[in-house]
């Protein structure tokens, strides 16, 4: 649950975070909103994941790497064949833009599009739910 709280805050962007759990009073000390909905989320989390499992999803996204046993990224994206659209999220910080131009510009013939949300890397989420 813990881990399902710290992946909240970087899966979601600052504004996005603020707006939905912000308190509207600066004065608060204790209680918070943000810190209901990240409890809320771990919870749900725990009861539809082992925790093994989601350790091993965490773990296989942290050390993927395309140029794994190739010579580079670049000689790596120029092998894909698939017509590929890559989308990113303005707001996304675990797989930021940059991140997806270099997909785009490797792979030969890609398309990049680019999703405007306040809400980060859930905000294909959020804006479909919205």
């Amino acid at each position: 649950m813990a881990a399902r709280a710290v992946a909240m805050l970087s899966y979601r962007s600052a504004g996005g975070f603020a707006e939905r759990q912000g308190e509207p009073s600066p004065d608060k000390l204790d209680d918070f909103r943000s810190a209901a909905y990240q409890r809320y989320q771990g919870q749900k989390l725990s009861r539809r994941f082992n925790a093994f499992t989601y350790w091993t999803l965490s773990k296989a996204m942290d050390s993927h790497h395309i140029a794994r046993s190739r010579v580079s990224v670049q000689s790596a994206l120029l092998q894909v064949r698939a017509r590929t659209l890559v989308i990113g999220i303005e707001s996304d910080l675990l797989f930021p833009i940059a991140e997806q131009q270099v997909l785009a510009s490797g792979i030969p013939g890609a398309t990049l599009e680019i999703i405007h949300s306040l809400y980060g890397h859930d905000g294909f989420l959020v804006e479909l739910i919205n």
